[in-house]
């Protein structure tokens, strides 16, 4: 029955979150087409059969049976349908005003990708480290991992990677430069006692992905003493001792107060070894011995923390969004670099997310509340809308593609050629569709 339910709660929430978006993007076709006065016989919420709507201005409003995502129909544009040449029909249409209905859908995913980032920045705001402009820090070393061969000790700052600075926002570079570089040579400058090393490190590659790992936990963190508030509790000793999310922890043995990085050295130098954590728990305060359990070498509890000094940044609506313009941009690019990468053989295809990766992964996010749902739901948006551009038969990109041949041509294809193209372009997403389906199962542990 759990399980049942567990699968329930997968399936609802990648409808909840790719619905919507396939929605917008049909909805970018529909009020184009419509403003140029081109025929929309069908405009639907869902596939498959029709269970019920109405008719008004020529196009069927309808609700269809399978709940993902909808379609448009356009008149005159169906393989099977009977073209009268009327004025109205899709085809009879100019190259440019077929482009702009093409390219509407894509549109609006990128609108609203950006209008969810802008509305989280404006709602949420953002919770921030005081100095952002600080070098990130080693907090953990996996061994005989690729950092920890090339001479990395926790507690170094990484100054940079690959020539890349990592102040302020190390996640972009580590993407770029660890991630998207598996089994390559990349070189790290690190500050140790106030002395920069330059080290050579080797990048692993993950077994599950294939994406870069370098074997190390980078974080920016403040060096000032603070609490650690306790975010997340997996089973694990945490748990077994009592630790509760929410609580806060003020200090370790006899270590008060404490940075987050000497809590973490002090547990992960610590395997099998007694604890004894002292917390505040709703104005109060205990002790609870803690006993961290040993992986590859290092003592883990099994929480995930969160420093307390962290400050808390509110924008305006105008700030918000140019936060959400500057964060759109760096997502594009790091989308682009991620295909360069694939097409490049830097990566394989076990990089990509499919649908079972997805499904899980929109249930962590709706379960974690709005403002990370609405997080998700923007960078799923972006990268539908960006993907459908690319120029492969079938996707929107594909058509655009031929209109453009069409122009350069100055005459139209016929409809056999297009829809030969057609028919290329779909078996090449169907077979990329099912090695990307059995690859996601295959790291989702349910095989074939």
């Amino acid at each position: 029955m759990d399980r049942l339910i567990n699968i329930l709660q997968i399936v609802g929430a990648f409808l909840v979150m790719l619905g919507p978006l396939i929605v917008i993007h049909e909805f970018g076709h529909f009020i184009v087409a419509k403003g140029l006065r081109i025929g929309v016989p069908v405009f639907s919420v869902g596939l498959g059969p029709r269970l019920f709507g109405f008719r008004r201005g020529g196009t069927d409003y309808r609700i269809s049976a399978i709940p993902l995502g909808g379609y448009v129909r356009l008149k005159g544009d169906e393989a099977d349908e009977h073209r009268s040449g009327a004025p109205d029909e899709f085809l009879m249409r100019p190259r440019w005003q077929r482009f702009l209905v093409f390219v509407a859908g894509a549109a609006f995913n990128i609108a609203l990708a950006l209008f969810l980032t802008w509305l989280v920045f404006w709602i949420y705001g953002v919770n921030e480290i005081p100095s952002a402009d600080t070098y990130p820090v080693v907090q953990n070393l996996e061994r005989g991992g690729p950092a920890e061969v090339a001479g990395v000790q926790v507690g170094d700052s990484v100054i940079s990677v690959g020539g890349s600075d990592l102040r302020g926002d190390p996640d972009q570079v580590l993407l770029n430069q660890i991630m998207l570089r598996p089994e390559q040579m990349v070189s790290v400058v690190v500050e140790r006692d106030g002395e920069q090393l330059t080290l050579p490190l080797q990048v692993g590659a993950d077994e599950r992905s294939s994406l870069g790992v370098a074997g190390w936990l980078v974080r920016l963190v403040s060096t000032e003493p603070s609490h650690g508030r306790v975010v997340e509790v997996l089973d694990g000793a945490a748990r077994r001792a009592g630790v509760q999310e929410g609580d806060l922890i003020v200090g370790a043995d006899d270590m008060r107060p404490l940075t987050e990085l000497e809590l973490r050295q002090l547990l992960a130098s610590s395997p099998g070894r007694e604890v004894m954590l002292h917390l505040e728990r709703d104005g109060s305060e205990l002790s609870l011995a803690v006993v961290p359990e040993e992986q590859d070498g290092q003592g883990f509890i099994g929480v995930s923390l969160q420093p307390s000094n962290l400050v808390h940044r509110s924008f305006s609506a105008g700030e918000a969004f140019s936060q959400a313009v500057t964060v759109n941009i760096d997502l594009s690019q790091t989308l682009f670099r991620t295909l360069k990468a694939l097409v490049g053989g830097q990566i394989g295809v076990k990089a990509l997310s499919g649908p079972i990766e997805i499904a899980q992964v929109s249930r962590r996010a709706v379960q974690s509340g709005m403002q990370t749902a609405l997080w998700f739901m923007a960078f799923i948006s972006l990268q539908l809308g960006i993907l459908n551009l690319l120029p492969i038969p079938v996707l929107d990109g594909g058509h655009i593609l031929i209109l453009a041949v069409e122009g350069v041509m100055r005459r139209e294809l016929s409809i056999a050629i297009k829809e030969r193209v057609m028919q290329v372009g779909l078996l090449f997403l169907l077979v990329f569709f099912v090695v990307v389906l059995y690859l996601d199962a295959t790291k989702a542990g349910l095989g074939f």
